[in-house]
């Protein structure tokens, strides 16, 4: 069974974000095309909140509002021209409920075998979006970039093999199978890491026997992949700096890491390797969760 996704969700939130630079569009344009899937834009019906203070008539707000949902509508016509010229298979839905990223979660609810992507750049950083969709999207949670890539892709899928529970491992195998599926298809050189905080201990051989169990447990959860040894990275140190070294060393273009639901309401887990690595790393990142 793959686990490439059916369908892709953008996600635009508002007016800024409809002016797309077209590197986000051409990147997300090979993924679509390499998945031979299609493209759902999502954006908000953002009529200026000041209007409601201008003391104007329930008319002409209406008129207004009609206004403001045609220059939408004219803009994600663009963009689907845009898409529709590289063959492509895009449609686009105005959300009108409150808050967007909600609605557009209660969507795609339905849904399991998509992505949600949105995007993130220097200037604005990882915007607030973003970390909503991370904290309670159900599916794949894809944060594009402004780091220019080209097929083939230099991917890095990021396990934890030490488990604490099926659920992790069931995770782990999970990253590892979508993140062949995605190389198998955009060309890609896929790399493996796991990264763990060395114990400080008195006892050399307490130390010794700590490094031989995640190795041991790293190629457990590798070896049935046949993953190229050379492109297989255990390193000890500090999960984030670790990752983001090898992002600049390898040229990593998308990184694949994992979150756990942690709680009675199901909200995702975000731990601190993936809060802090997220700012840091110029990479695509792909966040997968159980």
């Amino acid at each position: 069974m793959s686990n490439l996704p059916k369908h892709i969700y953008w996600a635009i939130e508002n007016e800024t974000a409809r002016s797309i630079d077209a590197l986000y569009r051409r990147k997300i344009c090979i993924l679509a095309r390499a998945f031979s899937i299609p493209i759902t834009l999502l954006t908000a019906s953002d009529s200026p909140k000041l209007f409601g203070g201008l003391g104007l008539s329930k008319k002409k707000l209406a008129e207004l509002h009609d206004q403001r949902e045609k220059i939408i509508q004219q803009q994600l016509a663009d963009l689907q021209a845009l898409f529709t010229k590289k063959h492509v298979d895009v449609s686009y839905q105005i959300i009108t409920e409150r808050p967007f990223f909600k609605a557009a979660i209660n969507l795609v609810k339905q849904n399991e075998n998509a992505w949600m992507i949105a995007q993130s750049s220097k200037k604005i950083g990882i915007s607030n979006i973003v970390w909503q969709f991370i904290r309670h999207c159900h599916i794949p949670v894809y944060i594009a970039k402004e780091k220019d890539w080209q097929l083939p892709l230099n991917i890095l899928a990021a396990i934890d093999p030490i488990h604490e529970n099926d659920k992790t491992a069931a995770l782990d195998h999970k990253i590892l199978t979508t993140a062949i599926d995605i190389a198998h298809h955009c060309q890609a050189n896929l790399h493996v890491v796991h990264c763990y905080s060395p114990l400080v201990l008195t006892e050399h051989s307490l130390q010794k026997r700590v490094k031989e169990l995640h190795r041991d447990n790293f190629r457990e959860a590798i070896n049935a992949f046949k993953i190229d040894s050379n492109r297989t990275h255990l390193v000890s140190g500090d999960p984030v700096e670790k990752i983001e070294q090898l992002c600049e060393t390898l040229d990593i273009d998308l990184v694949i890491m994992g979150a756990v639901s942690r709680n009675s309401i199901e909200r995702i887990f975000i731990g601190s390797t993936v809060e802090e690595i997220l700012p840091k790393i110029e990479s695509d990142v792909l966040l997968i969760r159980l």
